[in-house]
């Protein structure tokens, strides 16, 4: 399988609350205007911490409407957990989407070129305070071109159902429209 490489553009960024971090995502224009997110994501593996989704145009809606399906199963088991006062759990939801993968092996970027998503549920003590966790994981990663290049994967982790709203309306259909409708510096000063 060939990947037609082409250049991304910084699009917009997310923050992991969990541990602090921020988050890129680029997207990727074909010439037929067929988009693709890159979206770094919080990596499990130590040695290769470069990594994350890809979201090709056609799976969009199908991430969207499974990350709404699982906000909703999550805010049912935050107030579940917090009627019961548990404290500790993990529990896998049963939601289906598909993406693909990508990390840096060494300089050199691999991909997987079809991922099954994960949806985690995790409750957890953290710096002495309780969370209540949404992780949406690639799960282990294997380079398409190398079957020994394997990372143990990515994960986009939310802590409250804000977090989930935020970077679904960073993701948006309207805002990749509006992003990719605006005009190219280079365009901007013809000759």
């Amino acid at each position: 399988m060939t990947l037609q490489s082409r250049a991304q553009d910084k699009f917009t960024h997310y923050d992991n609350t969990y541990i602090n971090k921020e988050y890129d995502i680029q997207i990727s224009v074909d010439k037929k205007d067929n988009y693709s997110l890159y979206i770094d994501a919080m990596s499990f593996d130590r040695m290769h911490e470069k990594g994350g989704i890809i979201l090709k145009q056609n799976r969009h809606q199908d991430f969207l409407n499974a990350i709404k399906e699982a906000k909703t199963k999550y805010e049912e088991w935050v107030k579940t957990a917090k009627e019961n006062n548990v404290k500790d759990f993990s529990k896998k939801m049963a939601i289906k989407s598909k993406a693909a993968g990508y990390f840096l092996y060494g300089n050199k970027w691999n991909f997987q070129f079809l991922v099954d998503l994960q949806f985690d549920f995790r409750i957890l003590e953290n710096k002495g305070e309780i969370v209540y966790l949404l992780l949406i994981n690639t799960g282990e990663l294997q380079s398409s071109s190398n079957q020994f290049m394997k990372v143990e994967g990515f994960a986009l982790v939310f802590t409250s159902a804000k977090e989930i709203d935020d970077f679904t309306a960073s993701i948006s259909t309207d805002k990749i429209t509006e992003f990719m409708n605006k005009p190219k510096v280079d365009d901007m000063f013809k000759e």
